[in-house]
């Protein structure tokens, strides 16, 4: 299951040296309303990091993600 996109950022970075990229943010909505889903992608020349995360402990506690398609192609599973 997805969740509802509550913010989107896309901020240009020069780089370290190898050019320069961007860095995106998406927040969507938790399933219980109190935290957040962010997924997080470093676009730089050699510092390239895609991560996805739960940032609210209860549904820490009830769901995971699939990331088995990708980070961009995230999925919340209950867990059982």
């Amino acid at each position: 299951m997805r969740t509802k996109q509550i913010f989107r950022s896309v901020n240009d970075h020069t780089g370290f040296g190898a050019g320069g990229g961007n860095i995106e943010r998406y927040e969507y909505e938790c399933p219980c309303g109190k935290g957040r889903i962010v997924e997080e992608h470093d676009n730089i020349p050699g510092f390239r990091d895609h991560d996805v995360y739960i940032d609210c402990e209860d549904c820490k506690k009830k769901y995971t993600l699939d990331t088995s398609h990708g980070v961009r192609y995230w999925e919340l599973v209950k867990l059982s």
